[in-house]
């Protein structure tokens, strides 16, 4: 105890003969082990590694549920989609991208973008307008041909793992910046095999788009 003018306080600086008596109710403590091992010293101590494996296995299981669920969420062909072989190939600096559009006439702007990090914004003037349209994000300081899909942990599709400048030329398409046939004479055709598929069938679902949605407007 400390007197500090005339009043006696506690000196929780001075250093205690058994620090854990001194704070902990050693008593209490004690009953409560007696209890716990009043049946014998219980397996989780006695043998902890099993009872770690056994909760490894637990994980192991719940996953390969999870993993099994999460199966109805995969899209078509994203083994394809999600490999970097053959896909990283092609690269072109965005700039050389953006400078290739200006060439032919594409009246198009980026914007930082902050999310995703490394990206920025492409806007661009659709032909016959003064609108300015959001077309897509741009990789930079440069873009693969192709992009790579992102997986989760689940082998779920979660975004893209980098983005490629074909993805960025079918959107252009789509949103009536370039026609198909202009696209392919800046920057070419793509080979024909299965790391483009997904490429051409967009493609080919904007060029049919009106013959498909007919159905549906008359319905």
């Amino acid at each position: 105890m400390k007197n500090i003018n005339g009043r006696q306080y506690e000196d929780y600086l001075a250093p205690a003969e058994n620090p854990i008596n001194s704070v902990h109710d050693m008593k209490t403590t004690q009953e409560t082990i007696k209890k716990l091992l009043a049946n014998g010293t219980p397996d989780w101590v006695r043998f902890p590694h099993e009872y770690k494996a056994f909760v490894k296995e637990s994980f192991a299981r719940e996953k390969e549920i999870s993993d099994t669920m999460a199966k109805s969420y995969q899209i078509e062909d994203q083994d394809i989609l999600s490999n970097p072989e053959g896909r990283k190939v092609n690269a072109m600096s965005t700039r050389d991208f953006i400078q290739k559009l200006r060439e032919n006439g594409v009246r198009c702007f980026t914007v930082d973008n902050g999310y995703p990090p490394q990206t920025v914004a492409l806007w661009a003037i659709r032909p016959g307008t003064d609108q300015a349209v959001y077309v897509c994000y741009l990789q930079v300081p440069a873009m693969y041909e192709w992009s790579v899909l992102k997986l989760d942990r689940h082998n779920v599709p979660s975004g893209e793992d980098f983005r490629g400048w074909r993805t960025v030329l079918s959107q252009l398409i789509i949103k009536d910046i370039l026609s198909e046939d202009r696209a392919h004479q800046i920057f070419g055709k793509p080979a024909l095999n299965k790391i483009s598929r997904v490429y051409r069938r967009t493609l080919y679902f904007h060029r049919n788009r009106k013959r498909f949605e007919a159905p549906a407007l008359n319905s």
